[in-house]
């Protein structure tokens, strides 16, 4: 695929709406505050990187950087039309270094409109913490927090190969991460909290996978995420801690926790050849969610997608619903790897 530049390719927005729009208007260039090196023992674990660029204090436009940068201290993200950090060049690294972004929303106040598309948007990746902007071997790194930002935390939008390691997405309006047109990535030992209160009908949560394939997302914690409005594809609540949006495709979900979300795990009908092996995918919504709201809101594994089309395999879960025979849910295998 291309990288480095801009693209207007059709991309669903957390469903299946369209984003078109034109270059972000208010973007500028970080500038080199310093020099830092990370040894091969320390994090983010790449060996000797030299990071060049420091990024520290309020941030009043969208930060393009060029090279590996890291945070010295918390930031302050006051741009309310633009994302807040957007690569601008593949092969680099963002490391949060232990820090926190913090956006302009405070949810569901200061939200951008759902579903978050089409005109009036100011640039192809609006409203987001981190926009991974369509370059490839990008990473973004950990330990740190990206939280109450107008749309998602982090969206890896048209990369492939990207890393998303060890970062707590918290309390967003829309999705904690948010994956779209975007192949062979990896988002690993991630925590989503609190995310998705401002979606409306746009599903989303934790953590989005749409029209993405070959992806893997493993290790990872989403708790808490979505709200109970109604949408596709069932006309029913829609949000999720990890949701198979659109056609994604071959994608591997396994080995994480996800639990107290409206649903667990939410997949979309034309979805397929996904694998999603040794969850512990329980107590999807909470209890007190399904009293108050008098009628089933969620479950653990809502599946819209046709028997057979995607595998479910040693997960740790209570409630389906789905077409699948037999049910992935109830089921309580006994091995080693969950955490």
């Amino acid at each position: 695929m291309q990288t480095g530049t801009w693209r207007t390719a059709s991309l669903l927005a957390c469903a299946v709406a369209l984003l078109t729009s034109a270059a972000c208007a208010d973007s500028r260039t970080s500038t080199p505050t310093g020099s830092a090196r990370l040894s091969a023992n320390g994090s983010p674990g790449d060996g000797d990187l030299a990071f060049s660029n420091s990024v520290c204090g309020v941030i009043p436009a969208t930060l393009v950087i060029t090279e590996n940068t890291r945070l010295s201290c918390d930031v302050v993200c006051t741009n309310a039309t633009g994302p807040c950090i957007q690569f601008g060049k593949s092969n680099i690294t963002l490391w949060l270094n232990g820090f926190t972004m913090s956006g302009p929303a405070t949810p569901p106040s200061g939200c951008a409109a759902s579903p978050a598309f089409g005109p009036g948007n100011p640039g192809p990746f609006p409203f987001d913490g981190i926009s991974t902007a369509g370059f490839d071997h990008v990473k973004i790194r950990g330990p740190g927090m990206v939280q109450t930002f107008r749309r998602h935390g982090i969206f890896v939008f048209e990369s492939e190969k990207a890393t998303v390691e060890q970062v707590t997405s918290h309390y967003n309006c829309f999705s904690g991460i948010m994956l779209a047109l975007a192949h062979d990535n990896d988002l690993k030992e991630n925590v989503s909290v609190r995310n998705g209160s401002a979606s409306g009908g746009a599903p989303c949560g934790g953590n989005c996978v749409s029209n993405s394939n070959h992806n893997r997302i493993y290790r990872n914690h989403y708790l808490g995420n979505g709200s109970v409005v109604a949408g596709a594809p069932t006309g029913t609540p829609n949000d999720f801690g990890v949701g198979l949006v659109g056609t994604s495709s071959n994608n591997l979900i396994e080995n994480n926790s996800i639990g107290g979300n409206v649903n667990g795990i939410l997949l979309f009908p034309a979805t397929s050849g996904n694998v999603i092996r040794r969850n512990i995918i329980a107590g999807n919504p909470p209890v007190q969610l399904s009293v108050t709201h008098g009628t089933p809101v969620g479950v653990d594994i809502r599946d819209a997608s046709p028997p057979g089309a995607n595998v479910f395999h040693e997960n740790i879960c209570v409630t389906y619903e789905g077409a699948s025979v037999p049910r992935p849910c109830p089921s309580f295998p006994r091995y080693s790897t969950h955490h």
